[in-house]
């Protein structure tokens, strides 16, 4: 029925184009739109433009006049909310709203900047900023911010990262970001739980990644705006739709996602890591090691985690579906008492949590917040930043663990080595053998309750073979290992 529905559709908009003038189409209406699943299906299938996605059986559309008739003969109940010959001020007036622009509910980048300085100053011994790269397009900084007791030491911690505006118009990640900075501040002289967290752990956020792409939705300039602002057409100048999505350009499986055409939204780039955004995020990872990481987008109340790869699930499936499970639920949806829920990404995406995972071990969990659009209106955004928090809180929560943890070193000089810490019986050939922190020979595996072989090996080194290793049901269990170099 719902083919046939679509069918019918598709066949009379099509005669209505035939006597239409042959012209490029002009736009210059925008509207909102009553109408259900099926029938938003049936329009975005014949091009229809849509500005928002379905919400409460309503979206905006920016049509043409032959589009406004076909609709208004078809019988569909719609409001002309304005008319424009720029097709940009359809967009701004909405996804912005009546002001067309960003409310001020949302920070610009310099706000952002000016707040984690007054932080540093209040709370000294508990936050820094640090630098860890540049845009190459408009050399803007990129920002990282570090949480933690005795902040400015390096010390032998778990860390965890929470990140926002990878995809520059998906702007509520950020404020979840600002948000979760300002409750763990000022509440770790009050809240023993947030102090248990800020003590034991680095909790990493990066408020915006993609900091040039932001700063044309922050101004006004335009709501769209999801890649970085890169000259992919090469015209010299920034202009709608140039870019490259910086959630397709890392280095797992990368040439399988995206697009390879430089105007489609999901531009891959020309290379893996070719943007100095995804660098910064990637030479960040690498170093910190995180445990867990949580990566905030919008929009549709889903959690993705790794994976599904040709019918393969991730090595630490089982585990991964429990945590993305407990997360999704942690998590209120907007408009209901249901909560977020969690399906299986892509590995073929060349995005960050097959690349996290996949690289690294860190369990990456992309947060999809709030529904039908991506900038939403401040009372909206209040209630998403809110039920957010909470799935942010489950996430530090899991760095208690279960699980195994130890060091590993040399045994005649003590130093700690960076060695392969591989669980034959879970890891495959699918993911990069887990390595352990170079700095302190420090490594975290985070397992369900049993019992495991583990084999820590490093060249040059005698391999160690631990037996029936017992991981309860609460905390970390220790592993002290020393390696002998082979005489």
């Amino acid at each position: 029925m719902k083919k046939c529905y679509a069918l019918i559709l598709i066949l009379l908009f099509c005669a209505a184009l035939l006597n239409a003038q042959q012209q490029p189409i002009q736009r210059p209406h925008l509207i909102k739109l009553s109408l259900n699943a099926e029938e938003f299906q049936s329009l975005v299938a014949i091009k229809f433009q849509f500005a928002t996605k379905l919400v409460k059986d309503t979206a905006f559309v920016i049509v043409s006049d032959t589009e406004l008739d076909f609709l208004k003969e078809r019988g569909f109940p719609l409001t002309k909310i304005m008319s424009s010959p720029e097709e940009i001020d359809l967009f701004k007036r909405a996804l912005y709203g009546k002001k067309m622009k960003l409310h001020p509910a949302y920070h610009t980048y310099a706000e952002i900047l000016d707040q984690v300085k007054s932080y540093t100053e209040e709370f000294p011994d508990l936050i820094l900023m640090r630098k860890i790269g540049s845009t190459a397009q408009d050399k803007r900084d990129i920002f990282a911010v570090k949480i933690s007791k005795n902040v400015h030491q390096d010390e032998d911690e778990p860390a965890i990262l929470f990140s926002g505006a990878i995809h520059s118009n998906e702007v509520a990640g950020v404020e979840i970001c600002m948000a979760l900075m300002n409750h763990l501040l000022s509440n770790y002289s009050k809240d023993p739980e947030v102090k248990k967290w800020v003590d034991n752990n680095e909790i990493w956020i990066i408020p915006v990644v993609n900091v040039d792409g932001h700063h044309i939705v922050a101004q006004g300039i335009d709501p769209r705006q999801r890649k970085n602002t890169r000259d992919t057409n090469k015209d010299g100048r920034f202009d709608y739709p140039d870019g490259i999505d910086l959630n397709r350009n890392f280095d797992f499986n990368w040439a399988h996602g995206g697009s390879g055409d430089p105007l489609n939204q999901r531009y891959r780039g020309e290379y893996p890591f070719s943007e100095a955004e995804a660098r910064a995020f990637r030479d960040l990872a690498l170093e910190r090691r995180f445990l867990i990481a949580v990566t905030f987008h919008s929009q549709g109340e889903v959690i993705f985690y790794p994976w599904t790869w040709r019918g393969r699930k991730a090595p630490d499936d089982k585990l991964l579906t429990r945590l993305a499970n407990g997360l999704a639920g942690s998590i209120k949806k907007l408009d209901s008492d249901s909560t977020y829920v969690a399906h299986y990404g892509a590995a073929t995406v060349g995005q960050t949590y097959p690349w996290l995972y996949g690289e690294l071990g860190t369990f990456d969990f992309i947060v999809e917040t709030g529904r039908g659009r991506y900038i939403f209106p401040p009372d909206e955004l209040a209630a998403i930043v809110e039920s957010n928090l909470n799935g942010a809180y489950f996430a530090l929560n899991l760095m208690a663990g279960p699980g195994i943890t130890g060091h590993i070193r040399d045994a005649e000089t003590g130093e700690p080595l960076e060695a392969e810490v591989w669980l034959p019986d879970i890891d495959s050939e699918d993911v990069k053998r887990r390595n352990s922190d170079p700095r302190f020979g420090r490594f975290y595996r985070l397992l369900e309750p049993g019992s495991y072989r583990i084999i820590v090996m490093k060249q040059g080194y005698r391999p160690k073979i631990f037996k029936d290793v017992e991981v309860t049901a609460k905390g970390w269990q220790q592993l002290e290992v020393h390696l002998e170099k082979f005489s």
